[in-house]
C-alpha cells in the first residue's frame, strides 16, 4: 500500500544513504564529478548503491520527484566536507548572479530593534525606500495599518523580504508619514565615503560585485580631490563576492607584480597588479568576524604588500576560490572551491584561521547589534583606527623576505 511521504522522511531517506557515501543520482557536473570518482567501476558501484535505495524507497512511498532532487544535490554537497560548498535552486542561483552583477530587488532597507523601538538601520541608495523620503534613523511605527514595536521585528523583517507592497509609517523627527512601498530592482550602492577630519579619507566596501571597482575609484579619486591625505577602508560585515572585482581594485592599488598564489589540484595560478597607478598614502583596514572570502583578499593583500594596517578582530577564515557549475536538468548550480589562496610575502594562508588584526579592538556586543546605527564617537573599532593614522607612525611589521621586525614610516603606503 503506497503511503504519502512527507519532506522530513524524503531528506532523510536522503542523508543517509549520502552520509554512507559521497553519491548522486545526476550528474551536478561531469568535470568535477569525474575528478572526484574517476575510476568508472567506483562510479558505477555508487551509482548501483543510490538505485537500490531508490528503488526500496519507491515500493511504499510515493515520492515528489522535484524535492527528491534537491535534497540529493544538498547531501553529495555535504558528502565533500566543505563547509563553503553550496547547492543552489535555479532561483536562488539566479538571484546570486543578479547580486553579484550589482542588481537587488526588494525595497532596499534594514531594521533592527534598538530598545523598544524598531529602527531603520540602513536604506540602499536608488531603492525604494530612499525614493520614498525614508531616511536611516527612522522609527517604524506601523506596518500595513498594524503598529509595531521592537518586539515585533521578526514579523516586520519577514514582510519586508517577501513583500512585494508595504505600507510603512515611520517617525522622522516629530512627524509621523505613512509610504506606500513596492517591490523593485535597482542598482546596489556598494561603496561610500566621507571625509573625516579633513584628512582621512573613509570608504566603506558594503561587497564586491561587477560595479563595485568603478564605484571605488570614483570615491577614491574624488575623496583625493578633497583632501584626504589618509584613507580608512571599512570592510566589517562584507561577505565577500565577485573575486575579479577584488582583482580590479587591487590591481589599481597595487605597485606592478604578483601578490596572491592560488593553488588549484593540478597547478598553481599567481594573481598580479598590472595596472600603472599605485596607492602611495598611508591606509589602515577595518575588518571582524563577518569579514569573509574576497573581503579577506582585499585586506589580507593590502596588509601583506604594506599597504595598509589591519584593525579589528580576526576574520571568518575563508581563503578559497570557488566557481560555480551550472546544472541543465533544473538550471540551478553547485558553487565549489576551486583553490586555495596563500599571500606572496608571507606565503601563508588564512584558510580556516583568517586574518589577524595588527592592532585587535573589539566592538561591543550591543554596538555589533545595531552597528549601521553608531555614531563615529561610539565606534570603538573606528576610533582606533583614526587614532592610528593621527599617530604618524605604524606598528612595528614584520618582513617575511628579510626575516626582520622593521617599522613602516607613514608615507610607506
Amino acid at each position: 500500500m503506497n503511503k504519502k511521504i512527507s519532506l522530513g522522511v524524503t531528506v532523510a531517506v536522503v542523508l543517509l544513504a549520502v552520509s554512507l557515501t559521497i553519491s548522486g543520482t545526476m550528474v551536478l557536473s561531469m568535470r568535477h564529478f569525474s575528478s572526484l570518482v574517476s575510476d568508472v567501476g567506483q562510479r558505477q558501484a555508487m551509482y548501483d548503491y543510490i538505485d537500490e535505495i531508490d528503488s526500496a524507497a519507491r515500493k511504499d512511498y510515493t515520492i515528489d520527484e522535484e524535492k527528491l532532487r534537491a535534497a540529493l544535490a544538498n547531501g553529495y554537497i555535504d558528502g565533500l566536507e566543505d563547509p563553503y560548498a553550496a547547492y543552489l535552486s535555479a532561483a536562488e542561483y539566479q538571484k546570486v548572479q543578479s547580486q553579484l552583477a550589482g542588481n537587488r530587488t526588494g525595497f532596499g532597507l534594514v531594521v533592527t530593534v534598538k530598545g523598544t523601538e524598531l529602527i531603520v538601520s540602513s536604506v540602499d541608495e536608488n531603492s525604494p525606500a530612499a525614493l520614498s523620503g525614508i531616511e536611516k534613523g527612522n522609527i517604524v511605527t506601523a506596518v500595513d495599518g498594524e503598529t509595531v514595536t521592537g518586539a515585533s521585528y521578526t514579523l516586520v523583517q519577514s514582510k519586508i523580504n517577501s513583500s512585494d507592497k508595504l505600507i510603512l509609517t515611520v517617525k522622522q523627527g516629530e512627524t509621523l508619514t505613512a509610504v506606500e512601498l513596492s517591490s523593485n530592482t535597482y542598482t546596489a550602492v556598494s561603496v561610500s565615503g566621507r571625509l573625516i577630519n579633513n584628512t582621512i579619507g573613509y570608504i566603506r566596501i558594503r561587497e564586491f560585485n561587477n560595479i563595485t571597482p568603478l564605484q571605488f575609484k570614483n570615491v577614491y579619486n574624488e575623496l583625493t580631490q578633497q583632501g584626504a591625505m589618509y584613507f580608512l577602508f571599512d570592510v566589517r560585515n562584507n561577505a565577500g563576492g565577485k573575486l575579479s572585482a577584488v582583482q580590479e581594485m587591487l590591481d589599481y592599488l597595487l605597485p606592478r607584480g604578483p601578490y596572491v598564489d592560488c593553488q588549484k589540484k593540478d597547478e598553481l595560478v599567481t594573481f598580479s597588479a598590472t595596472d600603472t597607478y599605485e596607492m602611495t598614502a598611508p591606509t589602515v583596514t577595518l575588518i571582524n568576524g563577518n569579514t569573509v572570502g574576497e573581503a579577506e583578499l582585499f585586506a589580507g593583500v593590502l596588509q601583506d604588500m604594506s599597504k595598509t594596517r589591519l584593525v579589528g578582530t580576526s576574520t571568518q577564515g575563508k581563503a578559497v576560490v570557488q566557481e560555480y557549475a551550472t546544472i541543465q536538468s533544473d538550471k540551478g548550480a553547485v558553487r565549489l572551491s576551486d583553490g586555495v589562496l596563500y599571500r606572496i610575502h608571507s606565503g601563508e594562508t588564512w584558510k580556516d584561521i583568517g586574518l589577524i588584526p595588527d592592532r585587535t579592538v573589539d566592538l561591543a556586543y550591543d554596538k555589533q547589534v545595531y552597528f549601521d546605527l553608531l555614531t563615529d564617537e561610539e565606534d570603538t573599532q573606528l576610533q582606533a583606527a583614526i587614532e592610528l593614522l593621527a599617530s604618524n607612525t605604524y606598528l612595528p611589521v614584520v618582513n617575511a623576505e628579510a626575516n626582520k621586525t622593521t617599522t613602516a614610516a607613514t608615507t610607506a603606503g
